[in-house]
């Protein structure tokens, strides 16, 4: 499958992307979004822009499990996200200038009504090292991002990775009937 770039945004390792995935139960309907949303408030606060998300990226869209400045958007299309790229490599993803990308000309969140010209994307990778997600930011204007603010938000893409992983030792034990360590 090819996105807007015309280039492939399934990794190779896809089916097994995708059970970690739902391992996680990260794609239900629980009530863990309190976390992710506090994170992604921090991240628009850490770099002062307007819009900060926490996606999860599943078969066919890019699940937006809480954000900034995204009012009444709750999934995109896979193929048209830019987080389809950012969970294709381990380094971050930065777009200072969408617009002046010419493989975006397409792109209906670049040049469309939304307006996107800015985006940043650190992968939520898991211990094990499947990319599973995204922790982003994004503005509607052309800015630089530095090496220690790619560092600062692939720290906090490794925050969200750490309570995906206490909360599935949380429900592993309870599924045990073990109970959890209070300390």
């Amino acid at each position: 499958m090819s996105n807007f770039l015309g280039k492939p945004y399934i990794p190779d390792s896809e089916k097994e992307r995708l059970e970690k995935l739902k391992s996680y139960y990260a794609l239900d309907n629980f009530e863990q979004s309190g976390t992710f949303q506090h994170v992604a408030i921090m991240a628009a606060r850490i770099f002062e822009v307007p819009m900060a998300f926490v996606n999860f990226v599943d078969e066919q869209s890019i699940l937006i499990k809480a954000s900034v400045g995204y009012s009444g958007v709750s999934e995109v299309k896979r193929e048209l996200g830019l987080c389809s790229l950012a969970i294709l490599k381990d380094e971050v993803t930065v777009f200072e200038n969408a617009k002046r990308e010419p493989s975006f000309l397409t792109n209906p969140l670049v040049h469309g009504e939304f307006g996107l010209e800015f985006y940043a994307g650190a992968a939520l990778k898991t211990p094990d090292g499947f990319n599973i997600g995204v922790i982003g930011i994004a503005d509607k204007k052309p800015r630089e991002f530095s090496k220690s603010e790619e560092q600062l938000l692939a720290g906090l893409a490794a925050c969200i990775i750490d309570e995906l992983e206490e909360r599935q030792t949380l429900l592993a034990r309870l599924q045990n009937g073990t109970p959890g360590n209070p300390g």
